[in-house]
């Protein structure tokens, strides 16, 4: 489709919610085609953006503004520099286009007759997470960088730069004077955080998730326990295979990457091989199994399949984005209630089967997100309060 003024003029129409049902259907088309137009969306949709550039776009020639957008959308996807310039060329537009119009309706400024009302930002979560020790010393885990503390005897635990926690023994191995001690590092809603235990092994824990583990390892096993969700990058040890013990199944590898999601919300729990070799033991009916690279045990109650999947859909939340393919969306909603620690309430029960399709960007505000769920779908969304209606 051709960028024209009508375009134009339906995502203005978007950005101030008034746009018609056959108006969103065309918008839609137009974004279905290409996902440089759904990021160009996603960048329109930040109001201090649009508030930085009205200054510097408002004097700018509109019809030669149109044309510059149209050349830029024409050339095929490349760069993000690309991006940048088609991101100049639609703020241009836009800005020019409505003028003082868009400053006051789309930046927040209101008649003054009429009250202000602010609307409390849902802000996505963060590294956190609290570690409490066998003994029940809890230490939080916010805002640590660049320090370290010892809380065994054996056992140095240092904060990264990053603000990841990392285990490392205080005296040589040989001279371990006891047995480790049992920690438990337990991640809130709204949290993330990752950990690198005494071996090496690298450990990304997701939202409301917890995790036992020995502060180091000693003996023929390394085994630890798992609530929630978790990414494994595993130091390879043949003499000492890691063991994750979860609530229906353990899983046994040498050296691997992999994920595993065991929510006690969630009704089915999995196991995602990246790459190396697992083996998955189903604690109800005694069945193993052994997984390849790109395959996935689901345990659905008390039977246990292996299919074949795309990764990426169960490993990229430790990044920067949310990937569904087909999934419920009360699946979709589980994982962002639990990433933006918020409630949602489904008005009508039969939205819970709809279907969902893409790519969320994790680090937004949660009104971007629902803004791009509601592009793609015909589910709306509303803030009362601290809950989100699902209408």
């Amino acid at each position: 489709m051709k960028v024209t003024k009508d375009i134009h003029e339906l995502i203005l129409a978007y950005l101030q919610d008034d746009i018609s049902e056959e108006e969103m259907s065309r918008l839609r088309e137009w974004l279905a085609e290409s996902e440089r137009h759904q990021r160009l969306l996603e960048e329109l949709r930040d109001k201090d953006v649009l508030q930085r550039e009205i200054g510097e776009y408002a004097s700018f020639d509109t019809s030669r503004r149109w044309a510059q957008l149209e050349k830029v959308m024409g050339k095929p996807s490349g760069k993000r520099s690309s991006l940048l310039q088609v991101w100049g060329a639609v703020a241009a537009v836009v800005v020019a286009f409505v003028g003082g119009l868009v400053y006051w309706q789309m930046v927040g400024l209101s008649q003054p007759e009429k009250e202000q009302v602010t609307i409390a930002r849902i802000e996505p979560g963060e590294t956190r997470a609290v570690l409490i020790t066998e003994k029940g010393r809890q230490v939080l885990l916010q805002g640590l960088k660049d320090t370290c503390f010892n809380i065994t005897g054996d056992d140095t635990l240092n904060i990264r730069e990053d603000g990841s926690l990392k285990y490392s023994l205080s005296v040589h191995s040989s001279l371990l004077s006891s047995m480790p001690e049992w920690h438990t590092l337990r991640i809130p809603k709204g949290g993330e955080y990752k950990i690198v235990l005494d071996d090496g092994t690298e450990i990304w824990l997701n939202s409301a998730s917890e995790l036992k583990y020995p502060s180091h390892f000693v003996g023929n096993e390394r085994r630890v326990q798992l609530t929630g969700e978790a990414y494994f990058q595993v130091a390879r040890n043949e003499a000492a295979p890691f063991i994750v013990e979860t609530r229906g199944m353990d899983v046994k590898v040498l050296g691997t990457s992999f994920n595993v999601s065991v929510y006690e919300d969630e009704e089915s729990c999995h196991t995602t091989l990246v790459e190396g070799e697992v083996e998955v033991a189903d604690k109800v009916n005694g069945k193993k199994v052994v997984l390849t690279p790109g395959t996935q045990t689901l345990l659905q109650g008390k039977e246990m399949t292996v299919r074949k999947v795309n990764t990426k859909l169960y490993t990229l939340w430790r990044l920067d984005r949310f990937t569904f393919a087909s999934e419920d969306m009360e699946g979709v909603i589980r994982k962002l209630s639990r990433w933006y620690n918020v409630e949602f309430f489904f008005a009508n029960a039969s939205r819970k089967q709809k279907r969902f399709t893409g790519s969320l960007p994790k680090y937004s505000d949660i009104s971007q997100v629902l803004k791009m769920i509601e592009m793609t779908t015909d589910i709306k969304f509303q803030l009362k309060e601290n809950t989100i209606i699902i209408q």
